[in-house]
């Protein structure tokens, strides 16, 4: 029996109203759910605004955070979600795309020229990216899922655009792109279509816990490959009570999709 990889990444998400202490006391709750999670995950991701709105502390505080999900294994997934015109986003390229980061989360609407200072600092990098294309929140349904004049919804074209990205980047050793996508756990209707439209992206697939998504429905996500689909849980795993079990756990249900859709 081949063993279980994981494809869970922990969403580090550390908010005041929950935890006390600061930039400091958020940089120590994340140390120690790293350490309590990690063996059960492939990625981390923090969350850019729970670091940032502390200022300069903040942000030692996510540079300690992301080195130690490094030091721990971990890919490490900047979600800030940034997006600019291009003499801008080559600043927010520059910034984020350095180690310990893996990848950064980019906002698509600004177009191709504001996306390519992304791509050439990944290209030259080794890093990744990846961009928002069917959000997993609800208010996403009022502009992602707006049709187009040839009756394709907006996100479908978003999807076409990050395919043609992905080919300005070199693939990975898996076989797949640099350049993936933010698709919701939360709209697994959406994922076959996306499958097809972007079969050599790696899908980034938020939602899961807190906002309802289902994993066990996120087979379809994979496209065949195991390195196809990273689903990503935060709240739910690490203010759970035991966040090791609660990351176990959500493996072992991502696998079980993964065997019985994904590899079959």
């Amino acid at each position: 029996m081949e063993a279980r990889r994981s494809q869970v990444v922990l969403g580090l998400d550390p908010d005041p109203a929950r935890v006390d202490g600061g930039a400091t006391g958020a940089r120590d709750f994340c140390l120690r759910v790293i350490e309590q999670a990690a063996p059960h995950c492939v990625a981390a991701k923090p969350q850019m605004a729970c670091f940032e709105r502390f200022g300069a502390e903040g942000w030692q505080a996510f540079e300690d955070v992301a080195q130690a999900a490094s030091d721990a294994g971990l890919l490490v997934i900047a979600d800030g979600k940034r997006g600019d015109v291009d003499a801008t986003a080559r600043h927010y390229a520059a910034a984020f795309l350095r180690p310990p980061v893996d990848a950064l989360t980019v906002n698509p609407m600004l177009g191709t020229d504001a996306a390519q200072p992304f791509l050439d600092t990944a290209a030259t990098t080794g890093t990744g990216l990846f961009v928002l294309v069917r959000t997993s929140n609800p208010g996403a349904a009022e502009l992602e899922d707006l049709p187009l004049a040839d009756g394709r919804p907006w996100h479908e074209a978003v999807a076409d655009l990050v395919r043609g990205w992905g080919a300005q980047v070199p693939p990975r050793d898996c076989g797949l792109s640099s350049i993936g996508a933010v698709v919701g756990a939360t709209v697994p209707e959406r994922i076959d279509r996306l499958r097809e439209l972007m079969p050599d992206q790696p899908f980034l697939l938020p939602g899961v816990g807190a906002q309802g998504g289902d994993p066990a429905r996120l087979g379809p996500a994979f496209g065949g490959n195991i390195a196809g689909a990273l689903v990503s849980a935060s709240r739910s795993v690490i203010y759970a009570d035991d966040p090791a079990a609660a990351a176990r756990d959500l493996r072992d249900v991502v696998w079980t999709a993964w065997e019985s859709v994904g590899a079959g």
